[in-house]
């Protein structure tokens, strides 16, 4: 004798194929939340990013003040590396020039 089935198979079927047409579905729909999320999340790093880099431009008169500051920065250690060179030039006792 056969085990009684509370279920035709017919519907046992359909029931499966409904199922897996809803799992199917979910996961459709996840994957496109889950896109959309990266989607948003790299737009929002992106033009953050390039907000910073935007916001940390100098401006021409800060730009025009950092170009004089190198400048005179050069020029000290020019005049520096001078008045070195005239120091080692003569004797410190006599200020005589030293022959080397």
């Amino acid at each position: 004798m056969e085990n009684p089935h509370l279920i035709e198979d017919t519907t046992k079927q359909f029931l499966h194929a409904i199922l897996n047409k809803c799992h199917e579905k979910r996961v459709q729909i996840y994957t496109y939340a889950l896109n959309i999320g990266v989607f948003v999340l790299f737009v929002g790093i992106t033009s953050i990013v390039l907000y910073y880099c935007y916001k940390r431009k100098p401006t021409e008169y800060e730009a025009q003040q950092k170009l004089l500051r190198d400048q005179q920065y050069i020029l000290s250690k020019i005049r520096y590396y001078q008045g070195e060179n005239i120091s080692r030039r003569t004797s410190d006792i006599t200020s005589l020039p030293v022959i080397r």
